[in-house]
């Protein structure tokens, strides 16, 4: 039988302040870790499991990394692996009844990071003509890094049929650094993503000329809009159901430099950022204005970032998934005791990828997209 997690630890918030060795000790151990009784009466709920269904701790590879995407017409998660022990990246997908996991082949899509579904039943609603009308399955969309001669690039990819589109390659004649995450904004059809410089710093891909930045594709146009800078690393972003507020994760306290050990080692400097920002969505959901810190992450860096039907946000973190109220509380982990960069909401709990192993945790929230991209 698979090794289980269902430990439920309570904090005692008044000793935590005060005892920095009591606060540290409890991402150590498997568990479900409880700051505030919202994680047990709105997120987990009362019986939570977390359930390894793939280690390979052996070979030391990183297979689980990123992505982390439902397709409905494959009941399959696909998700991608660390450059850091897998050159070229290597695409997976796990089909969610038998588990059995399948190493995936897109040409096009080169050194892949994030992902997300491209939907096609429903976008026939998307006022800027985004899909098809429901013609065709939904879709992969892969953040395609690029390496030193292929451009980094938004993917298309039909998992039923493996055909791939490139919706996008470059701003206006200035590469993209290396896409790292992108989600639709489900209003407009648009598609939303980061571009940091981790590509270069993992030494993959030429140097930058273009700052860190989010940017806005709309499909139907072909327009392609800068939206916010002055980060250090921008990586995972998301919206809130009613998509008035954007989250943006900045992993800037954790860097790959290309000039230490070919750019595989990644270096820790945790007065930079390891931050997740907000921002309200205004304009007709087309530009982003207000930025505000909302949490900062105290074990590694927030990377992927979701959102729930109740308003609660949850990023991959330094130990697992943790996760917040709305008003940025801690409200708790999901302590896996190892580096969770990104997870993915399907129906009945999250798939979590934690680089050598791959976990499903059984929990009582939905995510807010599951409606939409998993029934």
């Amino acid at each position: 039988m698979k090794e289980e997690i269902s430990t439920i630890v309570h904090v005692d918030k008044p000793r935590a302040v005060k005892d920095p060795e009591y606060a540290r000790s409890l991402g150590r151990t498997p568990s479900f870790c409880v700051f505030d009784e919202r994680f047990i009466g709105d997120v987990v709920g009362s019986d939570p499991k977390i359930q390894l269904i793939e280690e390979r701790r052996g070979k030391g590879e990183q297979f689980a990394h990123e992505a982390g995407v439902y397709i409905r017409e494959t009941n399959s998660v696909y998700f991608t692996s660390n450059f850091q022990t897998c050159d070229p990246i290597n695409l997976y997908a796990i089909n969610c009844d038998t588990h059995e996991i399948e190493k995936l082949d897109y040409p096009d899509v080169v050194q892949a990071n994030g992902a997300c579904n491209y939907p096609g039943k429903t976008a026939s609603t998307h006022s800027s003509g985004a899909g098809n009308g429901g013609e065709e399955p939904d879709r992969l969309l892969y953040c395609s890094q690029g390496d030193q001669s292929t451009p980094s690039a938004l993917v298309l990819v039909n998992p039923v049929t493996k055909e791939s589109e490139i919706l996008l390659n470059n701003f206006y004649g200035r590469e993209f650094s290396s896409v790292n995450d992108v989600v639709i904004h489900h209003g407009t059809g648009d598609v939303w993503f980061t571009d940091p410089t981790y590509g270069f710093e993992q030494g993959f891909r030429p140097e930058p000329v273009l700052p860190a930045q989010v940017y806005r594709f709309r499909p139907s146009t072909k327009d392609c809009y800068a939206l916010v800078d002055g980060f250090d690393m921008c990586n995972g972003l998301c919206f809130n159901p009613d998509y008035t507020l954007l989250y943006v994760t900045d992993t800037g306290a954790v860097k790959a430099r290309s000039h230490s050990g070919n750019g595989r080692k990644f270096q820790a400097d945790y007065r930079n950022a390891a931050t997740i920002y907000v921002y309200d969505v205004v304009d007709g959901g087309t530009r982003i204005s207000n930025r505000r810190a909302f949490a900062f992450c105290d074990s590694g860096v927030p990377d992927g970032i979701k959102y729930d039907e109740n308003g609660y946000v949850y990023s991959g973190c330094g130990d697992g998934v943790h996760v917040w109220a709305p008003d940025g509380t801690l409200v708790g982990k999901i302590i896996v005791g190892c580096t969770t960069a990104n997870f993915c909401f399907v129906k009945g709990g999250i798939w979590m990828f934690s680089e050598k192993d791959l976990y499903f945790c059984r929990i009582q929230a939905k995510g807010a997209l599951v409606k939409i991209e998993c029934e």
